[in-house]
């Protein structure tokens, strides 16, 4: 029980990272927060035993970084798919459920590729906090379920403000790179 408890606290400040990387019209900004939830979701998942998440986690790091600093390319988004799938199904200890983490960072790595707009970059993390969502309240991750579900609502509110100053002003003034 001591590691369930210390997983979530430790989960709590991913949770501050996710909701910021949700909120913030940059795109660099956006994959800077992402990176650091995923770092500090990598420690709280040894304390979770969630060893596919670990996995997963630890290459959203380095992909991450990657779109960040405009180098993701389609092939680095192949490498790092194919490299979620095959670390993560060799560690999978979950059975089913440990698909999830596989299957959200596989579609995140392609939305990586193909995204350039930052609606379609919050829409997909929104898809994504849905999948992580399910996953955090299956492992009892109860700070990261509850968190996706916040980030989810914030997140919509954030796409519905954005989409509404794209109206007013236009989306070259809210697409900032």
């Amino acid at each position: 029980m001591d590691r369930i408890l210390i997983g979530n606290m430790i989960s709590m400040l991913a949770s501050v990272f996710l909701i910021l990387s949700c909120w913030v019209n940059t795109k660099k900004s956006a994959y800077l927060f992402q990176i650091l939830e995923a770092l500090t979701l990598c420690v709280s998942a040894v304390f979770f035993e969630a060893w596919t998440q670990l996995s997963t986690l630890t290459l959203s790091v380095l992909r991450n970084y990657l779109v960040m600093t405009e180098r993701y390319d389609r092939r680095m988004m192949w490498i790092f798919s194919c490299l979620v799938v095959i670390f993560g199904l060799a560690v999978n200890n979950l059975g089913l459920l440990g698909l999830l983490p596989i299957t959200a960072t596989v579609i995140l790595a392609m939305c990586n590729y193909y995204l350039q707009d930052i609606m379609a970059i919050k829409w997909s993390f929104l898809f994504n906090c849905v999948l992580w969502g399910i996953f955090g309240f299956a492992i009892r991750d109860y700070v990261s379920g509850i968190t996706q579900v916040v980030t989810c609502c914030i997140g919509l509110v954030s796409i519905v403000k954005l989409y509404r100053l794209r109206k007013q002003d236009g989306p070259e003034k809210t697409c900032e790179m």
